[in-house]
Parts: C-alpha cells; sequence; structure tokens
C-alpha cells in the first residue's frame, strides 16, 4: 500500500505461507512435484512465471506455479459451498532466490477456504497432505 507521504508498507496475506529452502531451485521443483503425485493429488497445470514474463522482455529469477488438487474432495465442497471452488484449485509456488536457496509459497487451505461452509475434517486433512508435500 502507498501512502500519500511516500511511505510503503509491505504487508502479507494472512492465509499465504512461506518457507526459505536450502535447495538449488530444481531440486526443489522437482521434490515438491514428485510429492504432489505421491501424495495423491492430480497436478493440473504448470506456470513457469519467469519463461511467460522473459517474453515481453521482463526478467525475473526462476519461478513456477504448480496448481493441483484431489477429486475426492471436489463432490464435497460443490455439496456444501459450490462457491469455495473460486479458491481452489490450490497452488505451490517456487521461487529461487539465488545462492542454492528457495523459497516455497501457498495458501493454507484451512485459513483460505474457511470463510466457505465447507467441514473442519475436510480442511485439517488437506492441510495435512500439503504439510506432507512441502516437509523438508
Amino acid at each position: 500500500m502507498q501512502y500519500a507521504d511516500g511511505l510503503t508498507i509491505y504487508t502479507m496475506k494472512a492465509t499465504v505461507i512461506h518457507k526459505t529452502l536450502d535447495y538449488c531451485f530444481t531440486e526443489t521443483y522437482t521434490i515438491i512435484k514428485e510429492r504432489i503425485l505421491q501424495n495423491g493429488f492430480l497436478l493440473l497445470h504448470e506456470i513457469n512465471t519467469q519463461k511467460i514474463v522473459s517474453k515481453q522482455g521482463i526478467i525475473i529469477p526462476e519461478l513456477i506455479q504448480l496448481l493441483f488438487f484431489e477429486p475426492k474432495y471436489i463432490g464435497q465442497i460443490m455439496e456444501k459451498d459450490p462457491l469455495a471452488i473460486n479458491d481452489i484449485p490450490l497452488k505451490i509456488v517456487i521461487r529461487d532466490l539465488g545462492n542454492e536457496t528457495t523459497e516455497l509459497s501457498f495458501q493454507d487451505p484451512v485459513g483460505n477456504l474457511r470463510d466457505y461452509k465447507l467441514e473442519g475434517e475436510m480442511l485439517n486433512e488437506l492441510r495435512k497432505r500439503i504439510d506432507e508435500i512441502l516437509n523438508f
């Protein structure tokens, strides 16, 4: 947010969780992608943000977004609160920080989907499965 006096305040969305890893970008990307599939999720799409913006002459460090979800939850979501589909699929962002360091960030499904009429048990199960993916 930019104020009239020029002061800029940076805030992070409360439901975004991030961690810094002492792994290179490629290794982190490979591990996360494998864990998504090993934990029974479908990898729906990969967005190579660096590649996309480079076509416009914008240079950024490596950054990939992995979109994924588990079909079994869709039925529950549609039954309880179809508007929650607006916050699906889940996404993990992998960002190269340089010097063999990578940042992972993702939306906590419990916090992000809390405003919908969904069961806490499903959300907690989903969060536990994501924790398994991100456990380094």
